[in-house]
């Protein structure tokens, strides 16, 4: 214990020196571990999140930012408020129903009531139901237009080329009848493009001339039949036995016409068979393939209104 004071005595004054010496050394270090912590006016400042923000990290170079999650669609918000046709009484009109509108589903001719040729309109237009009629030219809708929520009509359009509904269409939303006219806008567009590609192939076939020749007498001898038909049918005792003396001499024409397709036809679609290889098949063309993609997007919108 005689060196306890003495050894005592002599560390106190060199950790005093050292403190005192190297003190002014360690300041620097000192004052950069200050400025690093948030004083009291820099955490005020500091903006304070709001809810439903996006969290904000810090920039690292070289890091592309993650994207920002899109806002939910209104076409999305639109469907989810939708009704389903068939729970506000809109279907495909089957045999015994009463139909009240209709649509077309391929680009088809229309005529006056009093059958004169006006034009044609193109799959998917919208229109009224009237009522159906025969005529000549087989089964025919009456019908009025509706375009841009105007009406024009009424006309008359081959049954074949519509569909009819029951149910008022005026219930559908927006979304739902642009998705109906859409679709069969489409069909429309693929049937006229199929038909166009089958002239092209048809045009090359050395045998097409005399086909259609002889395809378009048959068809003009039936129709001249059938009103030849029709007329006997109302005629009297003395004009009804000119017509139907006149029908037996067609009926043997109508043999000779037959025999003449049927040669025709056959020599048609034989060279057609050699040369399938050469000729466009419809399937393939790049157009009806994307219309055909277009039309399978589009029925999941309209469930049971479309075929």
């Amino acid at each position: 214990m005689k060196f306890f004071w003495p050894i005592y005595l002599a560390t106190a004054v060199a950790s005093t020196a050292g403190v005192y010496f190297a003190a002014p050394l360690a300041r620097p270090f000192v004052k950069a571990l200050r400025s690093e912590q948030p004083s009291p006016d820099n955490v005020a400042q500091a903006p304070v999140p709001q809810p439903g923000a996006p969290e904000r990290r810090p920039f690292v170079p070289g890091e592309e930012p993650a994207p920002a999650e899109p806002p939910e669609p209104a076409a999305a918000a639109q469907e989810a408020d939708e009704t389903l046709p068939a729970m506000m009484g809109i279907f495909l009109a089957s045999s015994g129903d009463k139909p009240e509108w209709g649509i077309t589903h391929q680009l088809t001719t229309y005529y006056t009531p009093a059958g004169e040729r006006q034009g044609q309109v193109p799959g998917g237009l919208l229109f009224e139901y009237k009522g159906r009629t025969a005529t000549s030219k087989g089964a025919m809708l009456s019908c009025v237009f509706v375009r841009d929520g105007a009406t024009k009509g009424p006309y008359l359009i081959s049954a074949k080329d519509a569909l009819l509904y029951v149910g008022s269409y005026k219930r559908l939303s927006e979304r739902q009848m642009a998705a109906i006219k859409a679709y069969y806008e489409l069909s429309g567009k693929i049937g006229a493009r199929k038909t166009e590609l089958l002239q092209q192939s048809a045009a090359k076939n050395p045998f097409f001339a005399q086909y259609q020749a002889a395809h378009k007498a048959l068809m003009d001898h039936i129709d001249t039949a059938k009103a030849l038909t029709a007329q006997r049918d109302k005629a009297t005792e003395a004009e009804k036995s000119r017509l139907e003396e006149r029908l037996r001499e067609m009926k043997m024409e109508d043999t000779k016409l037959r025999a003449t397709y049927n040669a025709e036809h056959l020599k048609f679609r034989g060279w057609k068979d050699q040369h399938a290889k050469e000729l466009v098949r419809p399937e393939n063309d790049p157009s009806i393939q994307r219309w055909t993609q277009e039309m399978a997007a589009l029925r999941s919108r309209v469930p049971g209104l479309l075929f």
